[in-house]
């Protein structure tokens, strides 16, 4: 007789000792002017990934300034903004 499973997600190998879930991760970013922009790719990008069996562990969303041009930086008001997200997914790694 087995001893029962340590907690959620544990299996038993063969040589009969109980192992924990491994997992994988892996990170998906966009940047652009639009933060709308930002909000679809990283919902079209996360769904194709959800599709494949990755979840969401994490995510953020930053306001950047960007200039042009370093040398004559904000003389012609050249600068904008972007927004960028990053999320954390994770999935299983198969067992065995």
């Amino acid at each position: 007789m087995s001893t029962p499973s340590p907690g959620p997600g544990w299996w038993l190998a063969s040589d009969g000792k109980w192992y924990p879930q491994q997992w994988e991760s892996t990170f998906v970013s966009y940047t652009n002017e639009s933060l709308q922009a930002v909000l679809d790719e990283a919902n079209h990008l996360t769904q194709a990934y959800g599709q494949q069996g990755w979840e969401i562990v994490g995510s953020s969303v930053q306001r950047t300034q960007v200039a042009h041009r370093f040398k004559d930086y904000d003389k012609g008001g050249d600068h904008y903004f972007e927004w960028s997200i990053v999320c954390t997914l994770k999935r299983p790694v198969a067992s065995g």
